[in-house]
């Protein structure tokens, strides 16, 4: 599977189909914006895409949920019978744990952690004769931040080689890679103040990301990415489905815009979705 898709048909669009093997994307936003969700969704669709793919996850921030991708699982592929333990569980299970089987995760305490884990990622291209069709770092930048400041020479160069290094395993090992990254205030005289600090909702977009947020690091992240992707969540919003053979009933999400900032397109650069307990819905 070349492309994976997020589950929106509008954000599948916005990324010109959906995330594609061989490219390197950046996440980013703030707490609580749906970039965890969505690398769980991603995850979810690349291995059960195919047995021989194979999904790997270096979690430096601790909010990566394996039992998030089993509830979205479930909520979307089994009946209402089956979530309850009716006819046909079982072999419901058995595939789950199967596809569960296929996604590696590891917790990444420190900027070494980080490291040492991608060197197991490398390996696994020689067992498995596909690779991993599936590559996320998360958010790794604020990692860098901890241990060096974000105005430590050290730290941009380390962490520039890192986006390097991922950037050309993407198109060397036909791997979507994916790195999700906060937001810092930058409100200082030179645009570079650090905090996590988020101004008022009341800016409009352009004068935020000009004048008061923008990702942690930056220019070491931005300069090897080939998609970038900035995820706000916008309002609550009550979701609504009819009654049908899922039996999902009224559901209560949020909705949220990503704005893809690169490569720079000139039609509509936004998309609305929705998290629900299915996962990435469209609106």
């Amino acid at each position: 599977m070349q492309v994976i898709s997020t589950g929106s048909r509008a954000l599948d669009a916005l990324l010109l189909g959906g995330v594609r093997r061989g490219l390197l994307y950046c996440v980013f936003g703030a707490s609580g914006s749906g970039k965890t969700q969505l690398c769980m969704q991603l995850a979810l669709n690349s291995a059960r895409s195919s047995e021989r793919a194979r999904v790997f996850i270096v979690d430096a921030k601790g909010d990566f949920r394996p039992e998030r991708i089993i509830d979205i699982y479930r909520a979307t592929y089994m009946n209402y019978s089956e979530r309850n333990g009716g006819s046909g569980y079982g072999k419901d299970i058995n595939t789950i744990m199967s596809i569960m089987n296929r996604i590696y995760v590891q917790r990444a305490y420190h900027v070494d952690d980080i490291l040492n884990s991608l060197c197991d990622v490398y390996g696994m291209h020689d067992r498995y004769d596909h690779g991993v069709s599936l590559l996320i770092v998360e958010d790794s930048p604020s990692l860098f931040r901890l241990e060096y400041g974000s105005r430590s020479a050290e730290g941009h160069f380390r962490l520039m080689r890192l986006m390097h290094d991922l950037a050309l395993r993407a198109v060397l090992r036909n791997t979507a890679v994916i790195v999700t990254n906060g937001i810092v205030s930058a409100m200082g005289k030179h645009g570079d103040a650090d905090t996590t600090t988020v101004p008022d909702s009341g800016f409009e977009e352009g004068m935020r990301m000009e004048m008061g947020e923008r990702q942690i690091m930056d220019r070491s992240v931005s300069m090897f990415t080939h998609f970038k992707v900035r995820l706000e969540r916008q309002r609550s919003k009550k979701m609504k489905e009819k009654e049908g053979e899922e039996g999902m009933g009224r559901m209560y999400g949020s909705l949220f815009k990503a704005t893809l900032l690169q490569p720079l397109l000139t039609r509509n650069n936004t998309a609305l979705f929705s998290i629900v307990e299915r996962g990435i819905v469209d609106i």
